[in-house]
């Protein structure tokens, strides 16, 4: 093939590409701390809150308080939605322990401390509440047979029990403490993964994600965290956290990496005198088994005269 169809010193067909300085790579700048807010102290829970403390440092949960009305649907009682005191809706569930306690002794006409296990429905990102308690003093004292006699001792064991006017938890507050998967400083967006531990040993384990509002300036993928919560309308918005612990193992760089251990060893290639590589043959083929044939039968020669 000639030459003159695929010319080999053809200059460029825009000169003024090759003197053209590369544009800069624009890297997402690094938050500052100074930039940021100082975020309040953690809330101290106690034995005596709604919430209780956690019960070891890695717990996984997601709990939290709505104050407000339940207003079972038409269909179902335990299906329905919570009108919080600040006007939001929150479809919400009953679960099946407290089912009794709720059509028995409340009632729903007036707001309560209501429980919950949050979760964030797919379609819209919004709230979704499963009641599971109630936080009400009334409920855990008992009234005594006489009147005169049980009226002093049920007004000191009210002002003992922690209420609303006292609790220095906001009836709004959520507990998240899990793993964070994803963090979006743009959308302001934190997904927290929560680990379900299994009823039963034959179950296995399962896990929901929890959606966040608010930006650290931490990278928090792949850590422990725990949160402070504050629900605003259908948004459970961050309002303290704490770093907990690492929970993923950092990728080795590139090139580096652990030591290869006996069985990842690979067999030395033969070198010659000189160092080089001496190629390898094609592997030897078992001889066939040798044939056993059957010898002649002996030839009786007749005797000489």
């Amino acid at each position: 093939m000639s030459s003159a169809q695929f010319p080999t010193n053809q200059p460029p067909s825009h000169p003024e590409a090759a003197t053209r300085p590369a544009k800069p790579i624009k890297r997402p700048k690094k938050p500052d701390p100074a930039d940021y807010p100082p975020l309040p102290p953690m809330i101290q829970l106690t034995g005596n809150t709604p919430i209780p403390p956690a019960s070891e440092p890695l717990q996984y949960r997601a709990i939290g308080l709505i104050l407000g009305k339940y207003v079972p649907s038409s269909e179902e009682f335990n299906q329905g939605m919570v009108l919080a005191d600040d006007g939001a809706e929150i479809d919400a569930v009953i679960l099946g322990r407290i089912m009794s306690l709720i059509k028995n002794h409340l009632d729903l006409e007036q707001s309560h401390l209501w429980v919950v296990y949050p979760r964030i429905r797919k379609e819209d990102n919004k709230l979704h509440a499963q009641i599971m308690g109630v936080w009400d003093p009334q409920l855990v004292i008992k009234p005594l047979n006489s009147p005169t006699d049980a009226q002093e001792p049920i007004e000191s064991a009210l002002q003992a029990i922690p209420t609303l006017e006292n609790l220095d938890i906001p009836n709004s507050y959520f507990s998240i403490r899990g793993e964070v998967i994803y963090q979006s400083r743009e959308t302001r967006e934190i997904f927290v993964k929560i680990r379900q531990a299994p009823k039963k040993k034959t179950e296995e384990e399962r896990y929901f994600k929890i959606r966040l509002v608010g930006d650290l300036p931490q990278k928090l993928v792949g850590n422990f965290w725990d949160f402070d919560v504050v629900r605003a309308d259908n948004n459970l918005e961050i309002r303290s956290a704490n770093f907990v612990a690492p929970l993923r193992a950092k990728l080795p760089r590139k090139g580096g990496g652990r030591p290869p251990s006996e069985g990842d060893k690979r067999p030395e290639r033969p070198s010659g005198s000189d160092g080089s590589l001496v190629p390898q043959s094609e592997p030897s083929r078992p001889k066939p088994a040798p044939i056993k044939r059957s010898l002649p039968p002996t030839l009786e020669l007749p005797d000489s005269p």
